[in-house]
C-alpha cells in the first residue's frame, strides 16, 4: 500500500463510520445526521484544497449547505451568514483556480504584499467589533468569538480563492478558536473536526510553500 493513499483510506473509513453512527440506535451516542454530512464533506474539502486540488471547492458546497442548517439550530448566526458567503465564493474560486492565470490557465500559488497584510489587520479589527455589535443585537451566542472566527474565515476564504499562501496562516488561527467555540455549543463532532482542520491547515501551508518555491525556481530557470 502506498503511503500517500493511507490518509485517503483513513478518511473513507472515518466517513462511513460517522454516517453509520448518525443513523444507528444501538449505541447511546447522539449524533445529528446533518452535522455528520457537513463534517464529512467539509473534511474532504479542506483536505483536497490543502493538496491544491480544485475538486475540494465542489465537495465543500455540500458541507456549506449542511452547516448553515446546523449553525442556525445552535444560534451561531455569524457562522450561518458565512456559510452563504462560502457558497458564493466557492463557486467563484472554482473558476479562479482553473482559469485565473495568464491566458485563462490554472492560477499559480502566490503571496500577498506587506501593505496588504497591514490592511488585513485593520480590516479584521474593524470587522470583528462591528459584527460583534450586530450579533449581540440578534441575541447570538458568544458574539465576540463568533465575530472573530467569522471575519478571519471570510478573509482566509478570499485569500484561498486567489491561491494566496497566507490564507493558511489565517485558517490556523481561526481553527484554534473554532475548537473550543463549537465544543461550548455542544457541537463536539464539529469541534473534533476543526481540531483535525488545524493540522490539515499546517499541511496546507507547508504544501503551498513548497509549490510556491518550485514555481519561483521554474520561473528563474526559464529566464
Amino acid at each position: 500500500m502506498k503511503k500517500a493513499n493511507l490518509p485517503n483510506l483513513i478518511g473513507f473509513a472515518a466517513s462511513i463510520f460517522l454516517l453509520l453512527l448518525s443513523v444507528q440506535r444501538f449505541v447511546p451516542i447522539q449524533l445529528n445526521l446533518i452535522e455528520a454530512i457537513a463534517a464529512i464533506a467539509s473534511g474532504w474539502s479542506v483536505w483536497l484544497l490543502a493538496k491544491n486540488n480544485p475538486l475540494g471547492w465542489w465537495v465543500g458546497l455540500i458541507g456549506v449547505i449542511a452547516y448553515a442548517v446546523v449553525f442556525y439550530q445552535v444560534k451561531l448566526y455569524g457562522e450561518v451568514a458565512i456559510q452563504f458567503f462560502y457558497l458564493i465564493t466557492s463557486l467563484q474560486a472554482i473558476y479562479i483556480w482553473l482559469r485565473g492565470g495568464e491566458n485563462s490557465t490554472e492560477k499559480p500559488v502566490c503571496r500577498i504584499s506587506q501593505r496588504w497584510l497591514i490592511f488585513t489587520g485593520v480590516l479584521v479589527t474593524v470587522g470583528v467589533f462591528g459584527l460583534r455589535t450586530v450579533l449581540i443585537s440578534l441575541g447570538g451566542a458568544a458574539p465576540f468569538w463568533d465575530a472573530m472566527t467569522t471575519i478571519l474565515s471570510a478573509i482566509a476564504q478570499l485569500y484561498l480563492m486567489e491561491r494566496y499562501l497566507e490564507s493558511w496562516y489565517l485558517w490556523i488561527v481561526a481553527d484554534t478558536i473554532y475548537v473550543p467555540l463549537y465544543a461550548s455549543r455542544g457541537l463536539y463532532l464539529t469541534s473534533i473536526l476543526y481540531a483535525i482542520f488545524w493540522f490539515v491547515a499546517i499541511y496546507g501551508l507547508q504544501n503551498f510553500q513548497q509549490i510556491y518555491l518550485k514555481q519561483k525556481l521554474k520561473q528563474q530557470q526559464s529566464l
